[in-house]
This record gives C-alpha cells, sequence and structure tokens, in this order.
C-alpha cells in the first residue's frame, strides 16, 4: 500500500441537519459522515476500502482487494448484537416498521464495489430514508442495512472481529438471532482474528479483553501507537495519564460480586455512588480473563449514571450480561 497519500476531509454537520440525532447519533452526527463518501472520492476509483477509526488491522489488507464482489455493492461482515432490529419511517403519511433479518451487518468495515455504489445512488437513498425516519437506534448502519439488502458479500467475521465476542459470543447454531456464523466458523476467526473492532477503546483503556493466546488486546494497540512516526511521543506521555478505566473495571468487578452472591440491593450504591476510590483497592482481585467482563459491566453503571437510568434496570442488564457470560463464554476458549 506504499506510497500512499493521507488527506484529511472537514464535514460540518450542517449536512445531516435532516437526519435523525437519536441512538448511536443521539450527541453528535460523526457516525452519518461516511454516507458522505461520494464526496471525498475520485471517480476513477473502482473499489474502496472504509474502516472505523477504532480498529486494528494484523494483515495485509491488499488481501481484500484481491475479494470478487461479483455483483455485489458492498462486502461486509454480520453484527454480532440481536438480530431483532427495526427502523420505523414515514411514507406518504403512513407509518411503516420495518424489521432486520439475519443477514444484518456491522458497518465499521466496508469492502465497497465504489462504481456501483454511485450507480445505485446509495448516499441518495440512506438520506431520503433518513428524512422519513422517526426511529432508528444504529445511525447510519441501519440506513446501509435498509438501502443495501440483499446487496451484501458475507466476508467472516474475522475480518470485523468485534471484541465484546472475547466475552461471550452467541453464535446462529446457539440462537438463530444472534451471530450469523456458527460456533465451529466463530472460533477460526478467534483463534485468527485479521482485524480487531475495538469497543474498549485503547486510548481509554489499558486494559481489556484477552485474547485466545492470552494476550491483552489493548496491548497490540499501543504497541503500534509507540512506533507511529507522528504523534507517538504525544500519545505515549497521554498514556501515563489514562485512569478511568480502572474505576470503570472496579465497578464491574464489584456487580459481578454483587449479582453472583443475589446481593442485588447494593447494585444501587453503585449506581448512586459519589465516591468510586474506595473500589479501586479491588483491581487487583479481578483475573485477567474476566477483567473484559468487569469493564463491560462497569460500562453499564456508567451509562446509567449519565442517563439517570433507575436501579432496577441496570440490575437486569447485569444480570443478563452475566448470563451469556456463563452460557457462552467459555466455548472459544476450551478450543
Amino acid at each position: 500500500m506504499y506510497p500512499c497519500k493521507i488527506l484529511i476531509h472537514i464535514f460540518k454537520d450542517e449536512l445531516f441537519k435532516d437526519f435523525p440525532k437519536s441512538g448511536a447519533a443521539y450527541s453528535n452526527y460523526l457516525s452519518y459522515y461516511r454516507l458522505k463518501i461520494n464526496s471525498v472520492l475520485d471517480d476513477n476509483i473502482k473499489n474502496c476500502l472504509y474502516l472505523d477509526s477504532d480498529m486494528l488491522c494484523f494483515f495485509d489488507v491488499r488481501e481484500l482487494f484481491a475479494i470478487d464482489l461479483k455483483d455485489k455493492i458492498v462486502a461486509s461482515v454480520n453484527d454480532p448484537g440481536s438480530k431483532k432490529r427495526k427502523i420505523k419511517f414515514k411514507e406518504k403519511d403512513k407509518k411503516i416498521t420495518f424489521y432486520f433479518d439475519k443477514n444484518y451487518f456491522n458497518a465499521g468495515f466496508l469492502l465497497i464495489n465504489f462504481e456501483k455504489y454511485k450507480k445505485e445512488k446509495v448516499e441518495e437513498k440512506a438520506h431520503e430514508l433518513a428524512k422519513k425516519c422517526f426511529y432508528i437506534k444504529a445511525a447510519d448502519q441501519d440506513l446501509l442495512n435498509f438501502v443495501l439488502k440483499n446487496q451484501i458479500l458475507r466476508l467472516d467475521f474475522a475480518y470485523n472481529f468485534n471484541v465484546i465476542t472475547y466475552v461471550y459470543a452467541i453464535c446462529k447454531d446457539e440462537n438463530s438471532n444472534r451471530l450469523n456464523f456458527t460456533r465451529e466458523e466463530f472460533n477460526q476467526s478467534f483463534k485468527n482474528p485479521k482485524i480487531l473492532h475495538y469497543g474498549e477503546k485503547p486510548w481509554k483503556y489499558l486494559k481489556s479483553h484477552i485474547n485466545a493466546n492470552g494476550k491483552n488486546i489493548n496491548d497490540y494497540w499501543w504497541d503500534m501507537a509507540s512506533i507511529t512516526p507522528i504523534f507517538n511521543k504525544e500519545l505515549l506521555e497521554e498514556k501515563k495519564h489514562i485512569k478511568e478505566y480502572l474505576y470503570i473495571a472496579a465497578l464491574g468487578f464489584m456487580a459481578l460480586k454483587f449479582c453472583n452472591n443475589y446481593k442485588f440491593f447494593k447494585i444501587a450504591s453503585l449506581v448512586k455512588s459519589k465516591n468510586d476510590e474506595k473500589y479501586l483497592e479491588c483491581i487487583k482481585e479481578i483475573k485477567d480473563e474476566e477483567f473484559g467482563l468487569c469493564c463491560v459491566l462497569g460500562e453499564s453503571i456508567f451509562y446509567a449514571r449519565r442517563s439517570n437510568k433507575g436501579s432496577f434496570s441496570v440490575i437486569l442488564k447485569l444480570l443478563k450480561i452475566i448470563f451469556h457470560y456463563k452460557k457462552y463464554g467459555y466455548r472459544s476458549r476450551i478450543i
């Protein structure tokens, strides 16, 4: 891929003023920016690769450009979340609810047949749908899944390995409404991911999930940051001050402990706590293989605080995560 040129394009939110500001786009329009790819690429480009900024590649990406997209507009990877998703929009004064199916993909990775993308007016169709939507959760991802349905080439999960699946993955031979890969297919990606898609961002979390080789996956990102010729000094200086994740993991550990001991009433004290410092002592008690789980649980508590959620809803969410972890979390660790 060398030599290459790095170009930075600046968009203004005014371009998206008639897009719904909810769900993944509740605070800003950033997630919609990828829809403007037509505006930044030259017409002579045939194929292009879009990657979210929270991804890390472990292979030569030229491999992707050897893939035959055939008559498809985009090659993508199935999303590991629930497939019971929907959007609601108005069409000629009629309210319509559209339910996505098992082929719902994650838009963090898109290998695009750019010629056909333009020909089929994907950007324009997504914009028109956005203007009609009154219920949408995953912003541009929902729009693209609607517009591109039946125009997707499915790739292995390894190309967009969402790191939440290090905690647990529910595969299609276990539940048809979750990850659309068999356990065996998922296990191959688990052992050899090609692209990690971070949930716990390495620039905020120095530690999160442990991979199949027993390594903290956030270390890989910092290994690359340390040898990056631009901004490496600034990044490494910033690294010294990253501490909030410790509070998040500590809260998650306490939540795990309370749930395992059926002390659900104590979850309320975590949500309402004004002094998280007292929980930091328990960090050394967290096992490496459970650190990522504790981060996810802690994030749920932090989210409840920001959103003023009641303790009951938090308890239900925590119990659901822990249940799935205990039922599915080990299934790829024993291969």
